[in-house]
């Protein structure tokens, strides 16, 4: 009996302290890949993420920093790679959709989520991408439920009015046809104001201040169009994506 004992005590401190290694290996893991973010290195944050998922698959903050980088890192694949940018985007959605089960009541979640069915829709047929507008739009408005002042999903509801609102003749047929029609209330000017609160709660983000001023181009503002790119074009870059960015924001500007 007290060999009986004795062991179990061994196994449950054994087990304790396995826990505890665990947790510190994660807790390192979570802290290097964030500093790789900072650094602008999110492929080796992405690899870093995945550790994490191997030790603990249902973490959520590794599941939604991992769906987001999946995002990230495959949308800089080019279209001679299609077939792996569409297997990021597709692990992005999965990872997504493990984040919202861990926690349904975080805005991180559905923002991963609806970053993802973004970047699918751009490399899908006209059918898909109308299909997942709904989509993008509900999971935007989730984030936003659970955290009003979510700069990320400001600017999705943005890019999804943007798109909507401009979609051609046979992207909207399709829409009525296949699916009852889209959301009503997508336009221009709610796109403008979508990016404005991204704006104002993530300030001077150049992907934000570039999509707002593309929205004012095809509204026809090209004093605010220009306004825009002028002021984003003094800012320094920031992330691994805003060198492109600001190229192309002074090919916009040229043609102001």
């Amino acid at each position: 009996m007290k060999r009986t004992l004795a062991f179990f005590l061994l196994l449950l401190t054994a087990g304790f302290a396995f826990g505890q290694a665990n947790d510190a290996k994660i807790a390192e893991l979570m802290a290097s890949a964030q500093r790789l973010r900072d650094a602008n290195n999110e492929a080796l944050a992405l690899v870093k993420y995945d550790e994490v998922l191997k030790l603990a698959p249902s973490n959520y903050a590794a599941l939604h920093s991992a769906s987001f980088m999946y995002s990230r890192v495959g949308n800089r694949f080019g279209d001679d790679q299609l077939e792996k940018k569409t297997q990021y985007f597709r692990k992005a959605k999965d990872l997504a959709e493990k984040a919202i089960k861990a926690n349904a009541t975080d805005a991180e979640g559905y923002y991963v989520m609806g970053v993802a069915l973004g970047r699918i829709a751009l490399i899908a047929g006209s059918k898909e991408r109308v299909a997942s507008s709904k989509d993008i739009k509900s999971n935007a408005e989730a984030a936003l439920r659970y955290n009003p002042q979510h700069a990320g999903a400001w600017y999705i509801l943005g890019r999804w009015n943007a798109k909507v609102a401009n979609l051609n003749f046979a992207e909207k047929a399709a829409a009525n046809v296949l699916f009852g029609g889209l959301p009503p209330g997508a336009s221009n000017q709610n796109a403008v104001n979508c990016y404005l609160n991204a704006l104002k709660y993530k300030p001077n983000y150049i992907l934000y201040m570039y999509d707002l001023a593309s929205t004012y181009y095809t509204m026809g503002n090209k004093a605010k169009a220009k306004e825009t790119i002028q002021s984003l074009l003094k800012l320094k870059p920031v992330t691994e994506d805003d060198p492109a960015t600001i190229e192309e924001a002074k090919l916009m500007l040229s043609e102001l």
